[in-house]
Formats: structure tokens, C-alpha cells, sequence
């Protein structure tokens, strides 16, 4: 990403799990950064699956009882439900049980450098749908037994937008899950590389990277299918999408990315898309219908959405080397 101008502040962090995360501000100062730094590893602290003393953890390690939890924890879940409403199901956050049968049972820099030997069981058909199995009121929730939640990319999207709005001018970027408000630092947008290393300008908008290329590990992904119970079969490498949320663009994203290329250009645009990049599992990249197919710049993965600034003067954007692109689309400058 391209250097803010001397009136921005940036702040580039590590976060979930060794995700790479960044803040650009051009309508704060140094302690609104700092704050949104502090305020996600709150959030990971309080929400991570890997620590036992987490409320995330505590909830999933009392299936069956209705326990209280917090309002940040209550609205997350009901945003979980909302998520799986929109992506017909493919969003489904009671995908622990299969992470975890899949070997991603402890952070993604542990599963690589050890990972799991695991005996090969009868897979499950299907994971059980969210609302049947998660009760979500105003002070409590209740999982049922057999089942536990990752919020996973749900929460990095949700927090994203929180994160985001407290500016009128500013950028964030939490491990792919991407937000921008405003006209950027010049005026002129913002500019992100996608997962394809096409560049776009973007105003008021989510952006969000979804594939299995990013968190693999010998014998497997993250990526579960919930119709499968299992790590996702799909042609699709990396789909990157652009929504009015980042929320909105991780749903998408990730449930196009399950569907696979034949069916994922209708599916979002029926969902609210404004643009997609997908590159193939054989590293080939298919655009949208009018664009010639191209080999992608960088490895596409989650963590390597990039937001760039413009300069002065110029109308080159600098996350990364690559065109920019104009697309017709209101969320896009």
C-alpha cells in the first residue's frame, strides 16, 4: 500500500490468527487508530476460538444450555443468522465440528507447522441448518448439542463496518474483510487490489476475499461446505467481491466461492454484487463477460487484499502493480 499523505494516519497490525490488518484514517488522529487497533484485539480476545477462557469458547463448551452472553456476542450471532439467510445456507457458522475434523484445531501458523494426522471417518452428509440448531435472544443464546460456532470471517466483516463507521473518511482492512468511507486521502478514492490484482477505486464500500488457496494445510483448507461437512470441492481459487458492506461482500463471497464458476455471476447478482474477480483453481483468471482472461499478479488469498491510496497528481493507484479498472457500478468511482 502506498504511503498516506502527511495529514493520514496508518497503522498495519497482525491479528486472527497472523491475519495481516491495516487502518488508514484521513478524518482522525493517532489515538482514533490506535483505538481500532485496541478495539479488534478486544474482539479476538473476547470472541477467538482458541482460547478456552474466550466467550466464544465457554458457549460452544456448553451445547445445550441457555447460557447469557454479551450484546456484542448476542448481535453477532443474530448477524450469523442473517448471513445464512442471505447465502442460502452456505454461510453457516456451526461449521467448528467440521474445521476441527478437517485438522484447522488450533491457530493457522500451528496446523501448518504441525499438522494434524487424522484417521479418516465416515463424512457427514450435510452440517445441520443455523436456525435449527441456534437460539439467540435478546441476553442469551443456547447451541444445540453436537454443534459449536466459529464466527470466522462473519465477525471480521461485521467489525470491519463497526470499525469503519466511527469515520467519514477512512479504510479498513481486517485480514481480507475490507471497509472504505469516503473520497480518500486526495479526493479521489480509494484504490484496492483484488484478489485477481486487477486495481479498482472505490468510495463507500465492502470488499471481501474469499477461496481455499489462503488457509490450506497438508490434506486440507478452511473453506467447509456446509453441504458436505467437509473442506469445499470448487473450481474457484479466489473470488473477491464488492458490496455495500464488507459484511455483505464476505457473505457473498465466500457462498459464491462453495457454488463454484457456473453458477456464481447470477447468484450475486441477485444477492446485491457490484463486482467480482474470481481467479480459477489452475491460477487462470475469469472476469467478468468482456474481459480478456489474464494470469493473476500475486497469490490470492484472503490476507492479500490491499488498499492503496492515490497520489497527487496522479492517476496511478499504488497497492500493487496492475491497471486500474472503472467499473459501472454506484459503490465503485
Amino acid at each position: 500500500m502506498s504511503t498516506p499523505t502527511s495529514s493520514d494516519v496508518r497503522h498495519v497490525f497482525t491479528a486472527f490468527g497472523g491475519a495481516r490488518c491495516e487502518v488508514i484514517v484521513c478524518d482522525g488522529n493517532q489515538d482514533d487508530a490506535s483505538a481500532v487497533v485496541a478495539d479488534t484485539y478486544a474482539f479476538e480476545r473476547q470472541l477467538t476460538r482458541f482460547d478456552a477462557r474466550s466467550e466464544l469458547s465457554r458457549f460452544n463448551a456448553a451445547p445445550g444450555t441457555r447460557i447469557s452472553v454479551s450484546p456484542l456476542f448476542a448481535e453477532l450471532l443474530h448477524v450469523c443468522l442473517d448471513a445464512y439467510a442471505l447465502s442460502d445456507g452456505l454461510v453457516n457458522v456451526a461449521c467448528l465440528p467440521a474445521l476441527i475434523a478437517a485438522g484447522y484445531d488450533r491457530t493457522i501458523t500451528e496446523v501448518r507447522r504441525h499438522p494434524t494426522q487424522r484417521t479418516p471417518s465416515t463424512p457427514r452428509r450435510e452440517m445441520p441448518a443455523l436456525p435449527d440448531v441456534l437460539e439467540v435472544g435478546n441476553t442469551w443464546a443456547r447451541i444445540a448439542p453436537g454443534c459449536a460456532i466459529d464466527l470466522g470471517g462473519v465477525g471480521k466483516g461485521w467489525l470491519a463496518d463497526r470499525l469503519c463507521e466511527r469515520f467519514d473518511n477512512a479504510a479498513i482492512n481486517l485480514g481480507g474483510d475490507v471497509r472504505t468511507r469516503g473520497a480518500g486521502p486526495n479526493g479521489a478514492g480509494w484504490a484496492v487490489a483484488l484478489c485477481s490484482g486487477r486495481v479498482v477505486t472505490v468510495g463507500d464500500a465492502g470488499i471481501a476475499t474469499s477461496g481455499t488457496s489462503g488457509r490450506r494445510w497438508p490434506g486440507g483448507h478452511h473453506l467447509i461446505d456446509p453441504r458436505t461437512a467437509a473442506p469445499a470441492r470448487t473450481d474457484i481459487s479466489a473470488i473477491s467481491v464488492i458490496a455495500p458492506t464488507a459484511l455483505h461482500a464476505e457473505t457473498l463471497a465466500k457462498g459464491a466461492c462453495l457454488l463454484g464458476i457456473g453458477a456464481a455471476d447470477s447468484w450475486l447478482e441477485a444477492r446485491g454484487a457490484a463486482h467480482q474477480e474470481v481467479v480459477r483453481d489452475d491460477a487462470a483468471k475469469l472476469s467478468r463477460p468482456g474481459d480478456r482472461p489474464g494470469r493473476s499478479e500475486f497469490e490470492s488469498d484472503r490476507e492479500s487484499a490491499t488498499i492503496g491510496l492515490r497520489e497527487r497528481g496522479s492517476g496511478q493507484a499504488k497497492p500493487r502493480p496492475g491497471r486500474s479498472h472503472d467499473v459501472s457500478a454506484d459503490l465503485i468511482r
